[in-house]
């Protein structure tokens, strides 16, 4: 039987800010998780980290910036969570030549994620560091 560790949350984030300290950027959440992953098994060869909790990880340190590249879906029904960190999203508006207030897309206050109503939905994430103060 294979046996697996869950590393700590904060040596995890850790591990991310030493990466992106070291690169700067790393252009996909696949790659982040297997550079991230490289460097804990050296302390321990069991721990596993899957992408979708690095990526929930980063969200949470400040300084690193997450920048979504999209593509179009056919039609977006109503967008509720933020697909990048699942926040709710609020509504847009603009005002047409009539001067009426009408909806013209979705912004998320944790991440700025931003869409119009043409449905642009994430199909890559870009790890950009910010800031280093906090290193």
């Amino acid at each position: 039987m294979i046996s697996k560790k869950i590393p700590r949350e904060h040596f995890v984030i850790n591990m991310i800010k030493e990466v992106l300290r070291r690169r700067g950027v790393v252009q996909s959440q696949e790659d982040l998780c297997s550079i991230v992953l490289e460097k804990l098994r050296k302390f321990d060869k069991e721990y596993v980290l899957s992408p979708r909790r690095t990526k929930d990880l980063v969200i949470k340190i400040p300084g690193i910036e997450i920048k979504a590249k999209t593509k179009r879906i056919p039609k977006m029904t109503k967008l509720e969570k933020c697909p990048i960190c699942e926040k709710k999203v609020n509504k847009i508006y603009g005002k047409n030549l009539l001067n009426k207030r009408i909806h013209i897309g979705y912004i998320c206050n944790r991440c700025s994620y931003t869409t119009d109503l043409e449905a642009l939905m994430p199909m890559k994430y870009i790890f950009i560091l910010k800031q280093t103060e906090w290193f």
